[in-house]
């Protein structure tokens, strides 16, 4: 049987708000995390809370890839929102316990991987899945950026744990939109090992896992770099927030290039582009250039991370791929940011940006002829 194709403002919107919710888990994490320690949490059981929620997200994608194709992306969407958004609401409801706060990051965590995984399964049958990413990982950046202007509100009107049931409002208010997700194709079965050793699979993985790593260590230490440059915080708070929604530029050139520009010059132009923009950052001397390497950061980054979902697709249209490489980049962006803090504190931001730099291009001559050899194998029996 094969998968039916599907284009549509429906699909686009599902994909939107797919990616969207998915997003929530760590692009709000600053929130959550502060709204813990506002009721005397300290620093080391905040990060643990984000990492499980995290680890949780990336796990349940991993473990989901090898049977994702098999299920409804509806069905799991749905039910990974509800999972989301009722653990936020125990969190608002439930805070006292922390060992009962690191259950609901994993259930919440769960849930965002589910969204996570279904989204990229759902939007893999459309006919131009790298365009559809790109609209969707766009569209996700201004949804995610709406709810962190909503959070701090939350937090005055509802009380200092306000900001997680904003999340849970956020959350229901927007999954009926994944309805529009369609019925996955029945295709056979395979193992992790097996998806793994499909050609051009395991080259893809390392570039996603290794361009994540890297660019990971480097962000999570973004604000450091700034208040390393006397930056105020209150001018970082603008340009960090303003460069990510500058990114939607970047989903945007990913969108218009989708079926007009070659996947692997696609893919050269976004790894390079984020190696340079993290030497600006690592390297920066002043405001200017720590503005400039923030803005083109995201940029690219959000340009690459729609690419890497089109060549995902490409290689694997049963979505396992998709799903499988998205969970391995939130693992390594987790590993990143303690491997970051060992860089920084026995070295320095210019040996972060340089590890940036050479995690985006190190493994384009050693995995790239792989992948491209996989893909033109694809296009000539498609022809």
């Amino acid at each position: 049987m094969t998968t039916r194709k599907t284009d549509g403002l429906a699909l686009i919107a599902a994909v939107v708000i797919g990616s969207g919710i998915a997003h929530i888990g760590t692009s709000t994490m600053p929130f959550q995390v502060g709204a813990l320690m506002d009721r005397g949490m300290n620093g080391r059981e905040a990060g643990l809370f984000g990492f499980f929620q995290v680890a949780a997200l990336a796990l349940s994608m991993i473990l989901l890839a090898p049977i994702i194709h098999r299920a409804r992306s509806v069905t799991v969407a749905i039910a990974g929102g509800a999972l989301a958004a009722v653990a936020h609401l125990l969190m608002y409801a439930m805070p006292g316990s922390f060992h009962a706060l690191l259950l609901f990051a994993t259930l919440a965590g769960t849930g965002y991987g589910l969204v996570f995984a279904a989204t990229i399964t759902g939007a893999s049958t459309s006919n131009n899945p790298d365009r559809i990413y790109a609209i969707g990982n766009g569209g996700a950046v201004a949804y995610v950026v709406i709810l962190m202007f909503i959070m701090p509100m939350a937090a005055i009107y509802l009380g200092t744990m306000g900001a997680f049931l904003a999340i849970a409002i956020a959350i229901v208010v927007t999954m009926p939109g994944m309805f529009a997700f369609n019925a996955r194709a029945s295709l056979p079965s395979v193992d992790a090992g097996g998806l793994i050793r499909k050609p051009g699979v395991l080259a893809l993985m390392v570039m996603w896992a290794g361009y994540s790593l890297g660019t990971g260590a480097l962000w999570s230490f973004a604000e450091r770099i700034a208040k390393g440059l006397a930056i105020a915080p209150e001018a970082t708070a603008t340009i960090l927030s303003l460069s990510a929604l500058c990114g939607i530029l970047g989903t945007g050139v990913a969108a218009w290039f989708g079926g007009r520009s070659p996947r692997i010059l696609s893919m050269i132009i976004g790894l390079t582009g984020t190696g340079i923009s993290c030497l600006m950052l690592g390297f920066a001397t002043g405001p200017v250039m720590f503005a400039l390497g923030v803005l083109t950061y995201w940029v690219f980054y959000m340009y690459q991370y729609s690419v890497f979902l089109g060549v995902a697709a490409s290689l694997d249209p049963s979505g396992r791929t998709g799903t499988l490489g998205g969970g391995c980049e939130r693992f390594a962006f987790a590993i990143g940011a303690p491997i970051g803090g060992l860089v920084t504190d026995f070295g320095s931001y210019a040996m972060l940006g340089t590890l940036g730099f050479l995690s985006c291009v190190l493994t384009i001559p050693f995995f790239m002829p792989t992948i491209a050899q996989r893909l033109s194998g694809r296009a000539a029996a498609t022809a």
